[in-house]
Order: C-alpha cells, then sequence, then structure tokens
C-alpha cells in the first residue's frame, strides 16, 4: 500500500514586540498559513528609534539577548508587525540567503520592494505595489467568551428592552481631538439612535478613555442604559459583540470599528476631529508615493481614511446624522487570498 503524500507545511516565526494589537494579527497570519509556529520575542533598545530607511536590515536595535535568540535554523516564513520589527524582519532574511520570506503587518518606514509581501490597511496610507496588499480589515479575530461569561451578561441586560445599543468611546490620540463637546455630541448621537429604535444602550469605555469621560458620556442618556466603566468587574466587551443589535463607536479605534462591522449588525461611527496642526497628504502618486514606498517619508496615520473606505462600501453609518449604513456587511475572502499568496510564494521558492 502506497503511504499518503502529506502536503508540506512552512515553518513560521512569528516576531512579538510590546503591542498586543500587532502581536494578534501577527500570530492569527501564522495560524493560518498552516504549518508549525514559533515566537520570537523582540526586545528593543535606543538605537531602535533610529528611522529604518536610514539603518537598514538588522539586529542592531535589539538588546543582546533577544539578538542572541535569532539563530539558524532559519524559518521559512517571518512574519513581523510594527516598525522596530521590520529591519529584524529583513535581517533573518537576508541571513537565510533569501530562503526565508519576510511578510510584514502594517506599514515598514522603510523600502517596502524588500519585503516578498506587505499587508496593509487604509489607516496608513501605503502606496501600491506589486507585493503590496490592501486589506479592509486587520488579520485579527474575536477572543473566545466562555458561554457562562456570555451568558451572565446575557441575564443581566436581559430586563432592558431591545435591540440594545451597545456604545463604546476611545480617547484622543494625536492628531485626533475627542474633547467634552465631542462627548457631548456622542452621548447625543447615541441617545438619539436609541431612541428612533426605541431600544436601550449597553455602553463602555475603552482601555485608553480619561477618567471621568465615560460619566459625561452617561449623562446624556436618557433612554434606558448599562454603563461600565474599566476596571470595575469583568470587561463586558467582548460579550457585547455577541449579544449586541447594534454598535455606535468613536473613530479613533480600527480595531474596534473592524469588529463591530464584522459581526454583521448595524455600526454607526462617531467621526471625531483632527487637529488643524497636523498636514494632510497622500502618498499615492508622484514623488510623494516614491519616497513613501521607500519609507523616507510617511504620510500621517489616518483613521479617518480607514472609516471612509468602510463608508464608501457603505458598510458603516453616520451616529451625528443618523445615517445607517447603506449594506450588510458580507464577510469576504480577502484573508484567505492573502494567504494563499503567500503560500504560493513559498511553494515556488521552496520548488525552485
Amino acid at each position: 500500500m502506497e503511504s499518503e503524500m502529506k502536503t508540506p507545511k512552512p515553518s513560521i516565526w512569528v516576531l512579538l514586540g510590546a503591542r498586543a494589537g500587532d502581536n494578534a494579527q501577527a500570530m492569527e497570519l501564522g495560524r493560518r498559513l498552516g504549518g508549525p509556529v514559533e515566537t520570537r520575542q523582540l526586545a528593543f533598545n535606543t538605537r531602535s528609534n533610529l528611522p529604518n530607511w536610514m539603518t537598514g536590515p538588522g539586529f542592531f536595535g535589539l538588546t543582546s539577548s533577544s539578538a542572541e535568540a535569532l539563530v539558524p535554523p532559519w524559518p521559512d516564513i517571518v512574519i513581523g508587525a510594527g516598525r522596530r520589527s521590520a529591519p529584524v524582519n529583513l535581517a533573518i532574511r537576508q541571513r537565510s540567503q533569501g530562503k526565508t520570506l519576510a511578510i510584514h503587518i502594517g506599514r515598514p518606514r522603510m523600502d517596502a520592494a524588500r519585503f516578498d509581501m506587505v499587508l496593509t490597511t487604509p489607516q496608513y496610507g501605503l502606496p501600491g505595489g506589486s507585493n503590496v496588499v490592501m486589506l479592509d480589515f486587520p488579520f485579527a479575530v474575536a477572543r473566545d467568551v466562555p458561554p457562562q461569561t456570555l451568558a451572565a451578561f446575557d441575564a443581566m441586560w436581559s430586563h432592558f428592552p431591545r435591540p440594545w445599543i451597545v456604545g463604546v468611546i476611545g480617547a484622543a490620540k494625536f492628531p485626533i481631538r475627542f474633547g467634552v463637546r465631542d462627548i457631548e455630541a456622542f452621548a447625543q448621537g447615541l441617545n438619539d439612535l436609541a431612541r428612533r429604535m426605541k431600544g436601550s444602550v449597553i455602553l463602555m469605555d475603552s482601555p485608553r478613555s480619561l477618567p471621568g469621560a465615560i460619566d459625561l458620556v452617561a449623562a446624556g442618556i436618557t433612554v434606558p442604559n448599562w454603563v461600565w466603566t474599566r476596571g470595575h468587574g469583568d470587561n463586558p466587551y467582548q460579550s457585547a459583540l455577541r449579544l449586541g443589535d447594534a454598535f455606535a463607536v468613536t473613530s479613533d479605534s480600527v480595531s474596534m470599528v473592524a469588529e463591530m462591522v464584522q459581526t454583521g449588525r448595524p455600526t454607526y461611527v462617531h467621526r471625531l476631529p483632527v487637529s488643524s496642526f497636523v498636514p494632510s497628504w497622500q502618498a499615492q502618486q508622484g514623488l510623494g508615493a516614491r519616497l513613501a514606498r521607500r519609507g523616507i517619508l510617511s504620510p500621517p496615520r489616518s483613521v479617518a481614511a480607514y472609516v471612509e473606505r468602510l463608508s464608501v462600501k457603505g458598510w458603516v453609518g453616520d451616529l451625528q446624522s443618523g445615517t445607517p449604513p447603506r449594506l450588510s456587511f458580507v464577510p469576504s475572502d480577502e484573508h484567505d487570498v492573502a494567504v494563499q499568496r503567500i503560500l504560493t510564494l513559498w511553494n515556488g521558492r521552496a520548488t525552485g
């Protein structure tokens, strides 16, 4: 009897940094590639603050103990996310003599053409290229919620009239502004939405929200409501993603907007103003595109650009005006396509 031929799987390293969001995306991509995944925790020194385009590939931005952990045998694929992992990613590719595929998530802030693939989303304004894949949603999945936790929140909210409108506030992060007037406007928009829908509000803040901000929002809510402040009891956010009937969120967080839209339920975004001191420019063509592609200049990170892309697709509504989403979100295969492109590159290199 002939033995069954097993499809080979790539060995994968995921470079972990300090940001949980970046790490989660890199780990999810590694998981979906299907091969054995090993992690390498990166710790950085002050030299990592130098511009990537100036320093090029190398381990010089790592602490000695972190660099010493990066030794052969090199993986088939290395995945990094965030600016400081990019030189390390390319250095591994170099030291493997080109055997290792270098995959970067986000924007590398160095020559994008040197990576085998860059997976990015609209807020980074990265210009297109043959190896640049623009995604609607980050590589991330909703966290698991224990059934008993989900049941507990369901019971806790059961006496509130449905639909349940889940409202979440973020915080100002330069150049985004989120002052008292913006908080009051969010509260009014959320309250008006709940009144029109004849429902109630499940209100909560986020890790970056300023102390007291959620109280200002709650003061403007007159419909039945339940309020949670970070640090007071179990975090309801993941349960609310599963139980909520509609969502309203401030425009400072790509992850929250993306998570809410992907539930398939109506999502309304309160667009926050941006400081006038930050120049607004695009890098999609001309000199700006050439400089951005090489990482010499990078357009300001624009969450507004991300929200606008989803708005154009009809997947988000506007909280201020009460305009609902034009279309229901339908999951796409964009992540599957990106994974297959990476595997095709690896197969070509492995058999070449």
